[in-house]
């Protein structure tokens, strides 16, 4: 019974942290169309206004189930990764959303500090990410750690990291 509410409570605390999604009035929501391990759970978002003609434009993706040993034990990460792209990027500029998978998944597989809180390892992936992606002004992680025999807690961490030159051109609302 105790571990029926453990997984109820994972699965309402996955659900409501993927509720607040925006669409423009102009896109609909794309439908999921692959359920493998690095789901692509995203969409572009586009925010137009009408005089100013300003674009706005942002990519997501989850890694799901990832397996990491840390802090003493084998851990089960959701991680969810969402980025905000240049203004006016070019065609050719976009990161191809796999790749930063993929090395998160080996920053993740080679962390070497093993007791460092969830906070610091996250901290270190946005850095890595915004240095590596030049393309990407801001990048928001959540890791989501399921409950484990020492820790029996689902706990998560969120980091966003921006460019320093991101936060004086961001226009006020």
């Amino acid at each position: 019974m105790n571990q029926l509410m453990r997984n109820l409570l994972g699965i309402f605390m996955l659900s409501a942290a993927t509720l607040p999604m925006v669409y423009s009035q102009s896109l609909k929501p794309s439908r999921q169309t692959s359920n493998n391990k690095t789901g692509r759970v995203s969409q572009v978002l586009q925010q137009k206004q009408v005089e100013g003609g300003l674009l706005i434009e942002e990519f997501s993706f989850l890694i799901k189930d990832f397996k990491m040993d840390h802090q003493t034990e084998t851990n089960n990460l959701n991680i969810s990764i969402s980025y905000r792209y240049l203004v006016n990027i070019a065609n050719s500029e976009y990161p191809d959303f796999r790749l930063l998978a993929k090395d998160i998944e080996a920053f993740l597989t080679s962390y070497p500090n093993e007791g460092d809180y969830w906070e610091i390892v996250n901290k270190q992936l946005t850095a890595l990410l915004l240095k590596k992606y030049p393309a990407i002004t801001s990048v928001t992680s959540e890791l989501k750690v399921d409950p484990t025999r020492l820790d029996p807690y689902i706990r998560s961490s969120r980091v966003t990291r921006e460019r320093p030159s991101v936060r004086s051109n961001r226009k006020r609302l």
